[in-house]
């Protein structure tokens, strides 16, 4: 039997999560937990979450939102009660799946326009989106599945918005190189705004697959390359160098990040909430790097840094 005639069989049960928000930090033992139980991914929402069949946690609160199979209810149950522990008042229930529950979630995933010229859209949309827009609107056209970057969330938003700028100002150069690429959303802007080569790369197998399908449904196949190869193994320089990933791995990945900058090239950091900012640019604001900016949206930002054309090689 192949592996997706055995999901097709497996009886999925909704495990839902509810804790208090709080920096997202404290919940990365949480979400540590609920990979484990589901290494496909999970779902967070909170108190502004979309319309959808439910409606929204609490103000103050966070909902996830885990399938598991129900073979492994009881054991996911555990590890995830263990990990709920620290948190007073949070909750954890199971729920029924509501029939075409795999579906049901297109309904609300929208269009995201990143400027008025460049709108990232899920499939189902892009007809509509395309016919609304002018002849120099541009779109992402994004699967959404289980690899992270949509254009829905404020990291991914701001990272498009400042490669979409390079590109209008004619400042973006020809050669990006996208760390922790995901669904491949920043290396397809990259190249939809000029790059004419762009490499990404993600540790998470299912997410280069997943890129490589966007890079060829959105016509820039030919401009975009994708692998797994870790960023110390990465051959060369790049004029931009993006990284949209949570400040931790930032900071672990700090040397290597540095070394595939070009001279006179920009490294673009994001995943990294407001506070954050001072250890990140004091990390790496060295070794040629100058810190020329920060974009904010919501709780996060996104900090850019270049490289003195005769810097640090």
């Amino acid at each position: 039997m192949s592996d997706s005639a055995a999901a097709e069989n497996v009886v999925w049960v909704e495990l839902r999560l509810l804790v208090p928000e709080t920096d997202p930090l404290l919940l990365e033992s949480l979400d540590s937990a609920c990979l484990e139980v589901a290494p496909g991914g999970f779902v967070v929402e909170g108190a502004d979450v979309p319309p959808g069949d439910e409606p929204p946690p609490p103000i103050g609160w966070s909902r996830y939102r885990v399938y598991v199979g129900e073979a492994e209810l009881e054991q996911a149950k555990l590890i995830l009660e263990t990990a709920l522990g620290r948190w007073g008042g949070a909750e954890l229930s199971t729920a029924p799946l509501p029939e075409g529950w795999r579906d049901r979630w297109k309904e609300w995933f929208l269009p995201v326009e990143i400027t008025p010229d460049l709108v990232v859209t899920p499939p189902w949309h892009a007809e509509r989106v395309r016919a609304e827009g002018g002849p120099e609107r541009r779109l992402i056209v994004i699967e959404p599945g289980m690899a992270f970057g949509t254009g829905q969330h404020e990291t991914t938003f701001v990272c498009l918005e400042g490669i979409e700028a390079l590109g209008r100002l004619g400042a973006l150069p020809q050669d990006v190189l996208d760390v922790g690429c995901g669904t491949g959303v920043l290396a397809v802007g990259a190249a939809l705004a000029g790059a004419t080569h762009v490499h990404g790369v993600d540790n998470d197998p299912v997410a280069v697959r997943a890129a490589r399908v966007n890079a060829r449904d959105n016509g820039v196949a030919e401009h975009v390359t994708f692998g797994d190869t870790p960023i110390a193994e990465v051959d060369g320089v790049y004029g931009l160098v993006v990284a949209n990933i949570m400040t931790h791995i930032l900071l672990a990945m700090r040397d290597d990040l540095i070394a595939r900058v070009a001279p006179g090239g920009i490294l673009m950091l994001s995943g990294i909430l407001r506070e954050q900012e001072d250890e990140i640019v004091e990390a790496f604001a060295v070794e040629g790097l100058v810190h020329v900016g920060t974009i904010a949206r919501g709780g996060w930002i996104r900090v850019d840094l270049v490289r003195a054309a005769l810097g640090y090689e």
